[in-house]
């Protein structure tokens, strides 16, 4: 485990350099939330995003790869209860978020760089009483419930309301002929990938 005050934040994964900075994060969460893009879009921008033309892993490599940049940081134990709601969006959010670290950290976030986790840590632990974007958080995740009387839920619905983001949508079982063309693509991947190197190492690149 990583610890922040002992140890360098992690540049690579399992050998593969990776882009770390906090803009490269929050724009492959916007990548995998975008309806406009197919499952193939997606993975060839999480590679452009996370490794520039570098080596990179493919196919489930590649998504454990998304998975720890993404959430290696978070150290705590989920629950089998835990919220599975999208609960922030980096485009609807943007001014609370920034605006919070102006005035709570002094930092510019249109000018600063930090590594990702790094801007995890300091954006999940932001004081609530001085965060707005913490607030709204609050409101996103608040439950109605029958102790509430008729004003304080209708209060919690309008609040809801006006803060709601869009839900991804529950991933599908791929039938038998998608599961086989989704490992042709892999297999596609893999060769271009071995073809590169191996114009790399003869110098043909």
């Amino acid at each position: 485990m990583i610890n922040v005050m002992l140890d360098p934040l992690p540049d690579e994964w399992h050998g593969y350099e990776i882009n770390t900075s906090f803009r490269i994060g929050i724009q492959v969460l916007l990548v995998q939330y975008d309806k406009e893009l197919n499952e193939y879009e997606k993975s060839d921008a999480l590679i452009w995003l996370l490794f520039d033309d570098r080596e990179h892993p493919d196919g489930e490599e590649l998504q454990e790869c998304v998975e720890w940049f993404l959430n290696g940081w978070f150290h705590d134990k989920s629950g089998s209860s835990q919220d599975k709601r999208r609960l922030i969006d980096y485009d609807v959010d943007q001014w609370r978020i920034y605006a919070d670290f102006r005035q709570i950290y002094g930092i510019d976030l249109s000018l600063d760089d930090m590594h990702w986790w790094m801007f995890n840590g300091l954006l999940w632990n932001m004081p609530h009483e001085r965060s707005a974007f913490m607030q709204v958080i609050e409101i996103r995740r608040k439950k109605i419930t029958s102790k509430m009387g008729r004003e304080e839920k209708k209060a919690v619905q309008e609040a809801q309301q006006i803060y709601a983001l869009d839900q991804p949508e529950v991933k599908k079982e791929y039938t038998e002929d998608e599961k086989g063309a989704i490992d042709e693509y892999d297999r596609m991947m893999a060769e271009i990938k071995a073809k590169k190197k191996a114009e790399k190492e003869l110098g043909l690149g």
